[in-house]
């Protein structure tokens, strides 16, 4: 195997003794695993008294994020990349509006957002998922904020471009709505949705041939075949980015939300297709990362066909997802233990005890940054994960 660009370091562990990370350090990429509202900033506890208080608990699923990259060395200003699933979007101004105290008054305009509604574990309200990059790095915002207390639309940093989740409502191009309750209501958004990425996009003069990983929340989880099948038709026939798409309760009007990140113009890209679905990416590989798609729990690691007896069985699922997850790293000659961001995407959010369990035999005692989900599943599986690991 080809010598690593960087080095993966574990800068903390987890704060509740779990063994497991809590920022991993790639060279200039800081990856954060996920933080929990309803957990008391000083003692990681559940705070009962936070039930149904979203200030508060974003002021401890960001300043939690903060502090551990305080402790590194680092600080909140050091953040570029949040992603916030939420048991609400109706207060996701509200929400952003605690960014200035926890990224910094500069820091945080150039931080880009995505959010979805999930399935939340008890009286939490928010999941904060964060990267950040050292403070060597410029940060460069291609479309800023548009007030205060409201996410970057793009910021360019180091090898990447990141952009901000949109929704399809509307056509930037031409201001022209999306229907609403009708058939033609998801193709419609679909191409909108990607108008908005390609827009942002082109503000770097880049072009969305540059993404490397979307990130996709659609209302319905009966339509990731269908998603898919847009993706194609937009993309002359592949989808030539790492992905996943999951169900969620999105919240507000429309279908989906899609979030991006591109390799910067000029920067490398390969692509590693699926060999059940040659026109669809397994991985990618760009600038010294590899970016996986999706790999569920039902899916064969070899040939992605489903197995069936694997239905039901949360435990049997988790360890096909790995073993999935696996081969696609293998694409790129990366491994497991050289994953630095692990998403996992589960039916059930009180499986996340067992999950961890299980998940350690995979990691040999270097485990990944790690963010679980509680989302709705395609073909009803169990389990699913997505991963940036180095390469």
């Amino acid at each position: 195997m080809a010598e690593n660009r960087y080095t993966k370091e574990i800068l903390a562990s987890d704060e509740r003794n779990r063994d497991l990370a809590a920022l991993v350090r790639y060279g200039p990429y800081l990856f954060l695993s996920g933080s929990d509202g309803n957990r008391d900033l000083k003692t990681n506890k559940i705070d009962l008294d936070l039930d149904w208080q979203a200030t508060p608990q974003c002021d401890n699923a960001y300043g939690r994020q903060a502090l551990r990259l305080q402790q590194a060395g680092y600080s909140g200003e050091d953040s570029i990349w949040c992603e916030n699933f939420t048991s609400g979007q109706s207060w996701r101004l509200e929400r952003m509006g605690t960014w200035p105290e926890h990224f910094g008054e500069d820091g945080h305009q150039k931080v880009v957002s995505f959010g979805a509604q999930v399935k939340m574990a008890g009286t939490n309200m928010l999941t904060a998922v964060v990267q950040g990059l050292t403070p060597d790095l410029e940060r460069e915002v291609l479309v800023p904020q548009p007030t205060r207390g409201r996410a970057s639309r793009i910021t360019r940093a180091g090898d990447f471009t990141y952009v901000i989740g949109v929704r399809g409502r509307s056509n930037p191009y031409t201001d022209a709505a999306a229907p609403e309750e009708v058939e033609e209501q998801f193709e419609t958004e679909a191409f909108y949705t990607y108008e908005w990425l390609r827009t942002h996009i082109e503000k770097g003069g880049g072009t969305l041939d540059d993404l490397v990983r979307t990130d996709c929340a659609l209302k319905r989880t009966g339509d990731v075949a269908r998603y898919q099948r847009n993706m194609k038709n937009r993309f002359d026939g592949s989808i030539p980015f790492a992905a996943y798409s999951v169900g969620t309760l999105l919240g507000g009007r429309g279908l989906m939300e899609i979030g991006g990140l591109a390799v910067n113009p000029g920067g490398t890209k390969e692509v590693a297709w699926l060999l059940e679905d040659p026109q669809r990416a397994q991985a990618v590989k760009a600038n010294g990362l590899v970016f996986a798609s999706g790999a569920s729990g039902l899916a064969d690691e070899k040939t992605g066909g489903l197995v069936q007896e694997l239905y039901g069985d949360r435990v049997a699922q988790t360890k096909q997802a790995f073993r999935r997850l696996e081969a696609a790293l293998n694409r790129f000659d990366s491994t497991l233990d050289q994953t630095l961001r692990l998403d996992v995407f589960l039916d059930d959010i009180y499986f996340e005890d067992e999950f961890i369990g299980i998940s350690k035999e995979f990691f040999a005692g270097n485990p990944p940054a790690m963010n679980i989900i509680g989302v709705d599943l395609q073909y009803n599986a169990e389990v699913e994960l997505s991963a940036i690991a180095g390469a």
